[in-house]
Parts: C-alpha cells; structure tokens; sequence
C-alpha cells in the first residue's frame, strides 16, 4: 500500500512529521477494519484523560527537589529524601504520568532544562518528618527532565513504525479490502505498540490485556533493554549472575519483591551513577532498572 510506504517514510526520517504519520495511520487502520484501533492514535494526538489508562511509555520518572531554609541558610533546587513516606506517595511524587497533548509534548521536549510540576504547600511539612531540626521548606516540586519527554515521543515513532513494518510484511503490494481485514492488526498492535504486561481501552471502556511472553524471562530482551541506557556488558552479565542466585533461592513473585543478589547488584549499579561511571541521573536509573527488571519478571 502506497499509504503505508509514506508512513514508513514519515517515520524513519529524521525530519519526519510523527502528526502527519499518526493522521495517515488512522486512514489504514480505518480501511482495515479496524477502528477500534484508532482509539490509541487519537489519545497520542489529544491526549488522555483523567478515567483513562496511560501507557507505560507516559509514566515518566521524576525527582523531588525543594527550596529549603534554616535560621542561618538556604539552599534552593536541593533534593529531599522521601524514603518515609507509604510507598504509593513515593510513586506519586516520582512519577510523572504524561496526558498531554502530542502537540503539548513536542513544545515541552524542545524547551531547555526540566519541567516542574508543583507538590501543594500543605504537603511542606509531610515531606519534611526526616529533615534536620530547624530546617523547613520553601517550596517543593516534582522535576522531569526533557530528555524524558524526548523519549515518549521517540518510543511512539519506533513502536508506530514496528507496527507499521508489521503490516507492510503482511500485505500483498496492492491488497483487496478483503486481504486487509483478514491481517490481525491487533496482535501486531499488542506486540509492537503496547509491548508486555500493557492494558488497552478500547471501544466503550472495555479493557484487554496483552502479555507478551517472549520478554518474560527473556534475557536476551532484558539485556537489549539495558543497552539502550548505556549499561556495560560486563554490568550486564554480573546481573545475569544475580538473577540466577536468585532463581536458586527462590523469587517471591507474589509479593513481587527482587531477591537479595538482585537487589545487590542494583545497589551497586546506583552507586555507579552517583559516582558518574554510569552516565545516567541518579533518580532516573533506578526507574530504568527496576522496570527493566519488572519486565523481565512479568510483573
């Protein structure tokens, strides 16, 4: 399909328009029978709402940073610890879930520096239990790098074109309605946009979930997932090792808890980027190797 080459083309450009690719993709989707499918092409361009469930590739890390101020100093843009509060506080304050608009998102990825999203005053004194006596702060706020936003929009154009390529495999050059409706765009859907462990909302709210079993368990994609953020091979291999300790002794997936060597070499890999020899920020690492992980578990 002449429409389908244009996408491919729109996509694995650099300067390529992911608007225009997103628009023509709903025409192929439509002319497949498959508009129910348009559902996700309409959220990427509108954003999504409040009620609706947000890909894992929105779900960006952030960090907590505060003004802070004591009889004799202050400090401005200074991380606090968080480690007191209930675990889902901590989730809500590290993670920033991105609904916005692909319009708004471009604008944002293409500002400098970071993003702030403000924490309400009253929270001041919560986040604040475990700080020196004296000390109080100003103003908090949860930061998001740009960077994080530039990779949301790289993650839809590489999915959009492995899904893309998918059907561009499954058609003849030029396919009758009949040959296009008899494609399964949904699993190619499922398997190349939505990826492992993700739930789609699709028509009036019903809700399908899609496990893709070839990363779970999977080390080969565990370490090809590393790779992207610059993680060493002999690093990668040491956790190769810990899994297997682990694997041994016996993994609590109910409770979804890492085993000790894993948790080790996870330490030990924060460490790393405390110290810089892993060139990655430290509040967003440990998100990279925890999902990476969760992944690979098929939490």
């Amino acid at each position: 399909m002449k429409l389908i080459d244009e996408i491919i083309d729109e996509l694995s450009s650099e300067s390529g328009n992911l608007t225009d690719a997103l628009l023509k993709t709903k025409v192929v989707l439509n002319s497949m029978g498959q508009g129910e499918l348009v559902a996700w092409v309409n959220r990427e361009l509108n954003g999504y709402s409040e009620d609706e469930e947000l890909p894992e590739y929105r779900k960006v890390p952030a960090q907590v940073l505060a003004n802070l101020a004591s009889m004799t100093w202050t400090a401005q843009s200074h991380p606090i610890p968080i480690g007191h509060l209930e675990k889902h506080e901590q989730e809500q304050l590290q993670t920033a879930y991105m609904r916005q608009s692909l319009a708004v998102l471009q604008k944002y990825a293409s500002s400098d520096g970071a993003l702030e999203s403000p924490i309400p005053l009253e929270a001041n004194q919560r986040l604040g239990e475990t700080l020196a006596k004296g000390v109080h702060i100003q103003r908090a706020w949860s930061e998001i790098q740009a960077a994080s936003v530039v990779q949301i929009l790289t993650e839809v154009r590489s999915r959009l074109l492995d899904f893309i390529l998918g059907l561009k495999n499954e058609l003849p050059d030029d396919p009758s309605r009949q040959e296009r409706e008899a494609v399964d765009a949904m699993s190619l859907f499922n398997n190349s946009v939505l990826g492992d462990n993700a739930t789609i909302v699709i028509g009036d709210k019903n809700k399908t979930q899609v496990i893709n079993q070839h990363l779970v368990g999977n080390k080969d994609a565990l370490a090809h997932e590393l790779k992207k953020y610059n993680v060493h091979d002999d690093d990668i291999g040491e956790l190769f090792e810990a899994l297997d300790e682990d694997e041994e002794r016996g993994v609590d997936h109910e409770s979804k808890q890492f085993g000790e060597s894993v948790k080790l070499w996870m330490t030990g890999m924060l460490s790393k980027a405390v110290e810089a020899s892993w060139n990655i920020e430290l509040g967003i690492a440990s998100s990279i190797l925890a999902d990476a992980l969760k992944h690979y578990y098929g939490w």
